[in-house]
């Protein structure tokens, strides 16, 4: 009989699911919107772009969460069944709790960073965007990094700068795609 050990709050585990949720959805969607609004000038078709791409991502990194979480749930039961030693297993609960986190953080990030083009013109809302979408990156990393007991600063600017690469490397498929139509 296997042993699993769940006597740690599942609570604390259901910022997995929200992070991954969160820093890729940010990281994406950012890049998708920044490609999109650079490429079309049009804030109909961001939205549009980033409704469509920001749930189709959402679906994938939940699935790919849940996948995740039961192979290693699997792992985890193997080890302890074959090692003898109690280590905590995530629970089918927690799994799933989890995958529905990591579906919501990314659809909220993708409307938090959508906002600004139904209200601003084109050019200022890809400003704030950017802008909002590189804060969020850098206070999640900086969360990371709190809890991981690592520099918070630099896990924030490491975030930070890889949402600014996705958005730069977006821009510039963008322009690109505008030079080849």
């Amino acid at each position: 009989m296997i042993k699993m050990a769940e006597n740690q709050p599942e609570e604390s585990y259901r910022l997995e699911g929200v992070a991954f949720g969160l820093a890729d959805g940010l990281i994406m969607c950012l890049g998708l919107i920044i490609g999109v609004a650079e490429a079309t000038s049009d804030s109909r078709f961001v939205v549009i772009a980033g409704i469509i791409g920001g749930f189709a991502n959402a679906f994938g990194n939940s699935i790919g969460f849940f996948m995740s979480q039961s192979a290693e749930r699997a792992l985890q039961i193997h080890e302890t069944a074959d090692h003898g030693a109690t280590i905590r297993i995530h629970s089918k609960r927690e799994i799933s709790i989890n995958t529905l986190c990591s579906f919501a953080s990314t659809i909220a990030a993708v409307l938090v960073l959508l906002f600004p083009f139904l209200l601003l013109e084109m050019n200022l809302a890809i400003i704030l965007t950017f802008v909002i979408g590189t804060m969020i990156s850098f206070f999640l990393g900086s969360y990371v990094g709190r809890m991981s007991g690592e520099n918070f600063y630099k896990e924030g600017l490491k975030y930070a700068i890889l949402a600014i690469v996705g958005a730069i490397i977006s821009h510039l498929i963008a322009d690109l795609i505008q030079l080849i139509i």
